[in-house]
């Protein structure tokens, strides 16, 4: 049976779920691609070149999808990624405004973190492109109100600690603004109603247990595959948690 919506339901069970991902490069997370370093029966030699053929996006996104893929295979999940490199939280306001207007689509399931290119931008002097804790804060309430109409389960995801990517000194402040932030998503989840991923702890926790805390960025701000391993443990924990899916499952559509 297929429902108005497009979900394929048996009776109010559905068989369908689709996931929305809107954030910045930590979500995007693009990988360059050639078909040939992915046969593993041709791949090529030590040394040779090879023809970057187009971008991918890799990441804990696309390793959560597989891992619910993998967890329910009887279940197709439409996963968008809307993840986009550089954004601020007044870039993702836009992308999720742009989105509904364009699609109408309705999402079981979000996925929603934004600020770390708001502080970066202050620290990097690019002052037209920072964006004030005052004003994250509103482009925050307002995704939220507007995702809440359209999405039956909302995660605000805390945004990952900067690495080494400027002197200790520089690195701490940065860091000290970034939670300012990540708590006014948390205060602003709470508000809401919506889950709130913190993904901040386990990574400050593994970094101070490692011997190369920098192994979890690839840069001091994007996340290296040990990196994107800490973040895809929590999603799933959280999800596991919560019987998310279960609960998406089993719950009928408004009006169902």
């Amino acid at each position: 049976m297929t429902g108005s919506d497009g979900h394929h339901r048996l009776g109010k069970v559905r068989h369908a779920l689709t996931v929305g991902f809107f954030g910045t490069s930590i979500m995007e997370h693009l990988e360059a691609v050639n078909t040939q370093m992915t046969a593993q029966a041709n791949l090529p030699k030590i040394g040779s070149r090879v023809t970057v053929e187009r971008w991918a996006q890799r990441g804990w996104v696309h390793r959560l999808a597989l891992s619910l893929r993998a967890a329910w295979p009887h279940i197709a999940f439409d996963v968008r990624n809307h993840g986009q490199g550089g954004a601020t939280s007044r870039d993702i306001a836009g992308i999720i405004e742009a989105d509904r207007s364009t699609t109408g689509s309705n999402y079981d399931l979000v996925f929603l973190g934004c600020g770390i290119n708001d502080v970066w931008r202050g620290f990097q002097g690019r002052m037209a492109e920072a964006v004030g804790i005052a004003e994250y804060t509103r482009h925050l309430t307002g995704m939220l109100d507007q995702l809440s109409g359209y999405s039956r389960r909302i995660v605000v995801v805390s945004e990952t600690p900067f690495g080494p990517i400027e002197d200790p000194a520089t690195v701490t402040a940065m860091n000290a603004e970034l939670g300012r932030y990540n708590e006014a998503a948390r205060a602003a989840a709470a508000a809401h109603g919506t889950l709130f991923l913190d993904v901040w702890t386990p990574f400050t926790t593994v970094a101070r247990l490692m011997d190369d805390p920098a192994a979890l960025w690839s840069d001091g701000v994007h996340l290296s595959e040990l990196g994107d391993t800490v973040l895809l443990q929590q999603a799933e924990q959280l999800l596991a948690e919560h019987g998310t899916i279960e609960e998406l499952l089993d719950c009928p559509l408004p009006g169902a």
